[in-house]
């Protein structure tokens, strides 16, 4: 032990540059080497916790990426086997085979399915009239064997056939006029005959079969001056049938007018919209309608005001849509969400997360129980009494509350359960066809805008805007005289020869 606690005033260690106890090392430069060992340690541990910081991050991102992967390649694999799905036919409940298709052996075709059990069979109309008759001699020698016939022994056999004339000849007219002076126009004038166009090299019944290959069969112009050439031996050129259009277009312009005026004091609308092309660019066909007047509407935008254009400001009836922010805009009495829409996006979710590696349970159970509960309300009949509709429209949304009661994990589901929930949008819009006894679904919308989007396929849209106008109205007018039963070369006819007022009539059947 040392004999001081402290060194002398003034002491100096002989051995402050070459400790022998510390292998000839300095003790200054050795005590330098302990206070910087202390910095350093601090050093490290401030890294060693930014790292495990930067580490834990780094695993969060991971762990989300790796989520977001499972849950892209969950919803590539819907997308994808939606494209080549096979359509599923039902299966008998019973374990024994309900028919030969069911019984054959593994590996062999199936037959195409036929007509249903006890389907009524097909038979051909037999014509009203008989054109001509052909007799035909009893033939000399038997046409299979070549042996000779007995012709003392013969009897007679008939049947009726149809036929067309291929490149029927054309009636070609010569208008001859008398001429008269009116003093008050200052000029001579003529008289009109019934279905007649005055001074026009192609009359009106080639002009309304043009129209009709148009607009009911979707033709383009090109193939309708081919399949004129070609069957009627009528030549005129594209261009020509455009010139047919704006002719009709004098007479069908305010009856365009008049059925937007008839679609919106209807009971019922349907209303949607797909794409359409203008000259290459996007612009949008809109349809709104119902079982008795359909009317189209081409734009360049997908806009509230748009929707105001064809609509109105205000809907006296029920207004039958998907879930598009557009139809907001306009004030109805009440609106119908399309339920098949909200059905499909169910299962669509419920798909998604069935194809993930960790799916949420939670949010499976939701995306099925709520696809079943809407596939329900469908399905079910509703009654007649405003009492008993009240009653099953109240337990729906008691049903409804509860199954989004729950927050659920999954994004996409919590989203369309956020869609639903009482205060929402949509949530007084779901079940509103029970208490007007109105259809649940825009089905009806769909399917009329189907023709116009396999129209938009085959010719790529239209050109100009002139075009797009031409569609609009013209689609309108055959798909309301389809509605009404009415012939729609019947209504082209009028629309050339005839009044507007007389095109009214046809198209709703009103002789009076």
């Amino acid at each position: 032990m040392s004999r001081f606690k402290e060194p002398p005033l003034g002491f100096v260690c002989p051995y402050k540059d070459h400790c022998p106890y510390l292998a000839g090392l300095s003790t200054h430069w050795i005590f330098s080497e302990y206070q910087r060992s202390h910095i350093q340690e601090h050093e490290h541990w401030r890294t060693r916790e930014q790292m495990a910081e930067e580490i834990n991050s780094l695993l969060r991102t991971v762990s989300e990426q790796a989520e977001q992967i499972d849950r892209l390649q969950a919803e590539n694999k819907r997308l994808h086997q939606q494209k080549f799905k096979p359509r599923k036919r039902p299966h008998s409940s019973s374990s024994t085979p309900s028919s030969k298709a069911d019984q054959q052996e593994p590996g062999t075709k199936k037959k195409k399915r036929g007509a249903p059990v006890g389907h009524p069979p097909w038979t051909r109309k037999v014509p009203d009239r008989i054109d001509r008759t052909v007799e035909i001699d009893a033939p000399c020698s038997c046409p299979h064997c070549q042996e000779q016939t007995d012709l003392s022994n013969t009897d007679t056999t008939s049947f009726i056939q149809e036929d067309i004339v291929l490149r029927p000849q054309t009636v070609v007219t010569t208008y001859i006029h008398t001429t008269a002076y009116c003093p008050k126009c200052r000029r001579q004038v003529i008289r009109e005959l019934e279905n007649q166009l005055p001074f026009a090299p192609i009359g009106p019944n080639a002009k309304a079969a043009a129209l009709y290959l148009r607009h009911e069969l979707k033709l383009p112009y090109r193939k309708i001056q081919h399949l004129m050439s070609t069957l009627f031996g009528l030549e005129f050129v594209p261009a020509s049938t455009l010139g047919f259009e704006q002719r009709a277009r004098k007479n069908a312009d305010p009856l365009y007018e008049e059925l937007i005026l008839k679609m919106r004091t209807g009971d019922i609308v349907h209303a949607d919209e797909t794409h359409w092309r203008e000259d290459g660019k996007n612009h949008f066909v809109w349809y709104a309608g119902n079982n008795d007047v359909a009317v189209f509407h081409i734009d360049a935008h997908r806009s509230s005001e748009t929707a105001k254009v064809l609509l109105g400001d205000r809907i006296e009836g029920v207004l039958v849509t998907d879930a598009y922010a557009a139809y907001n805009a306009i004030s109805v009495r009440a609106r119908q969400s399309c339920l098949a829409h909200l059905l499909r996006k169910a299962h669509e979710v419920g798909q998604e997360l069935d194809a993930m590696k960790h799916p949420d349970p939670a949010s499976s159970r939701f995306c099925k129980v709520l696809a079943k509960l809407f596939k329900m309300a469908c399905q079910k009949t509703i009654p007649s009494g405003r009492k008993a509709r009240t009653q099953l429209k109240d337990r729906f949304l008691r049903a409804l509350d509860l199954i989004c009661d729950k927050v659920v994990n999954f994004p996409k589901a919590e989203t369309l359960r956020k869609r639903l929930v009482p205060g929402a949008r949509e949530y007084d819009e779901v079940f509103t066809f029970i208490a007007v006894n109105g259809p649940p679904t825009n089905n009806h919308a769909e399917r009329t805008l189907r023709p116009l989007v396999i129209f938009r396929k085959v010719c790529m849209g239209t050109r100009s805007a002139q075009g797009s106008k031409n569609i609009s109205v013209f689609s309108s007018i055959t798909e309301t005289a389809k509605l009404q039963g009415s012939p729609i070369i019947d209504v082209f006819l009028a629309l050339l020869t005839e009044t507007t007022a007389k095109a009214h009539d046809v198209i709703f059947n009103d002789s009076s």
